[in-house]
């Protein structure tokens, strides 16, 4: 049953999006490019892809999060609070070998937080998020007292900035955590379940799949993915700002959608993914150099999201 609901559910939809959203890509490129003699250099690329990186790693657990039929928009305090407790860290002395993983245990544990309240009370993943979106905000502001923390090492600089036989070290992040991504999704009875989960919920539970536990699972394993991002995130700026991942959750939303991913559950691409992440980043940067306000960026953005909800709104109608 699991693999029929993927494979009759997931890819009419997902491979039509990718190849407009690639298509749309190439022509903001081109718009672009011919409006800015800096646009196609490959330090502006560089720059782009390295600003990318974070919401890229948040992305791929945004759509295993949208797949199962969930939604996470805390997941910008859980990089903050994640980011902090790197950040403290290290003003205490502490070396990589213990700083990473604290980042990557707060955002996992955070994440498991978020995936037991939905999961065990049935609260709305978008009320539950909500509130604690609100939570980590306060304890960010309560920790940091509203001043950076900054002039931290450049001993993880290497993940972000750094290059490998003239590879950015950010395209092979990516590609890991892509990779590994895709492997879980599509390659491991866990994958299927999450896809059954997003399809059906009571056809999963009654096909004797833990929806409980699969929903805290998969919550643990955004946050993770959060503090993965967080110390992307560090090593990148060495410094942790008071208003750190502010519209990093509606942005990986918005890039999970714009690349294929349905809003009520069963259907997502993490290749559509990384490309909603690539139109976000190059509309953000392309606007900046034709010197157009940053005001417009969110305009476009949203009204994209607007019109692809639209259209799968339309097509549930019509295939109903």
């Amino acid at each position: 049953m699991e693999n029929t609901l993927k494979k009759s559910v997931s890819r009419p939809i997902t491979v039509g999006r990718e190849g407009l959203l690639l298509i749309t890509l190439i022509i903001l490129c081109i718009v672009f490019a011919s409006q800015s003699e800096f646009f196609l250099s490959s330090r502006n690329l560089t720059t782009v892809l390295r600003n990318s990186v974070d919401l890229s790693v948040i992305c791929a657990g945004m759509t295993i999060i949208i797949i199962l039929g969930g939604i996470d928009v805390s997941v910008g305090g859980i990089l903050a609070v994640s980011a902090v407790m790197i950040g403290r860290a290290y003003q205490y002395g502490m070396p990589d070998i213990i700083v990473i993983p604290i980042g990557l245990l707060t955002g996992a544990a955070l994440g498991y937080g978020n995936g037991l309240l939905i999961a065990k009370t049935r609260v709305p993943p978008i009320v539950a998020t909500l509130g604690s979106m609100y939570i980590f905000t306060a304890t960010l502001f309560i920790v940091i007292g509203g001043v950076w923390i900054s002039g931290l090492p450049n001993s993880l600089s290497f993940l972000v900035l750094g290059s490998f036989a003239g590879i950015p070290s950010g395209v092979f992040v990516i590609a890991v955590v892509y990779g590994g991504s895709w492997t879980i999704l599509r390659r491991t009875p866990w994958g299927q379940r999450v896809v059954a989960i997003g399809c059906d919920e009571k056809s999963a539970q009654l096909a004797g799949i833990s929806v409980v536990r699969t929903k805290i699972q998969a919550y643990a394993l955004l946050g993770l993915f959060a503090g993965v991002a967080a110390l992307l995130y560090v090593a990148r700026l060495r410094n942790v700002e008071v208003n750190i991942g502010t519209n990093i959750a509606l942005e990986a939303i918005a890039a999970t959608i714009l690349g294929g991913a349905n809003i009520r559950g069963g259907v997502g691409s993490l290749l559509g993914a990384l490309l909603g992440v690539i139109f976000i980043k190059i509309t953000q940067n392309g606007l900046v150099l034709i010197g157009v306000s940053s005001l417009w960026e969110t305009v476009v953005i949203g009204g994209l999201l607007i019109a692809v909800l639209a259209i799968d709104a339309f097509e549930t109608r019509r295939t109903s």
